[in-house]
């Protein structure tokens, strides 16, 4: 985990000790989202565009740490704290809850422009350069009041917690309006199905 205060975000990925260099802005890891996030892609095609953000030309022959490191970079890993490295328990294999997504970067892209504009005077569409890290920082950082934190909040809300029907019947309605199209593909149904086997 790197302190975002003061360590400098990466500019590059290292494997087996060779440094690659990346593009960092934020705009180029938005369309690999956006590309990763479309089924009828095939995965070869979204690892190529994967490999395309090394500056390094020609390409390097890829492998599978190289695609690996740059999935972390792409997710962030560094930022977020990992209770289990601290740990000296062998907890097994946690498998991850299945849940459809929250946001979208596309669909919610105008509430992102918006809330970047109202709580940070950003005009991302003008910015000459952010770090993806820093974009994704800044995102995380958005008050609770703001259309993104909104949007999650509603669509992660769980009615069954929820007990005053009039509540329930109002919080049903915006996660209606606002929901995201989500279809659970096979390995999502074998991770289900293997939940309840156990």
């Amino acid at each position: 985990m790197i302190n975002v205060l003061y360590e400098p975000f990466p500019e590059s990925i290292r494997i087996d000790g060779k440094l690659y260099e990346i593009c960092t802005d934020f705009r180029k890891w938005l369309r690999f989202s956006d590309l990763n996030a479309d089924k009828s892609v095939p995965e070869t095609e979204k690892t190529m565009a994967l490999l395309m953000l090394l500056k390094q030309r020609p390409l390097p022959v890829p492998t599978e740490k190289m695609i690996l490191e740059l999935l972390a970079f792409y997710h962030a890993d560094a930022l977020n704290y990992h209770p289990e490295q601290d740990s000296d328990e062998d907890s097994g294999i946690i498998q991850p809850e299945i849940r459809p997504p929250v946001f979208h970067w596309c669909i919610d892209a105008a509430c992102v422009l918006g809330d970047f504009r109202r709580f940070y005077q950003m005009d991302l569409r003008t910015a000459e350069s952010l770090h993806w890290w820093e974009f994704l920082t800044l995102f995380s950082a958005l008050p609770k009041e703001s259309r993104c934190q909104e949007r999650i909040a509603y669509r992660a809300a769980d009615l069954t917690k929820i007990r005053n029907e009039d509540e329930k019947a109002r919080i049903r309605k915006i996660k209606r309006a606002i929901a995201l199209p989500y279809e659970m593909d096979d390995e999502d149904i074998g991770a289900v199905f293997g939940e309840m086997m156990q």
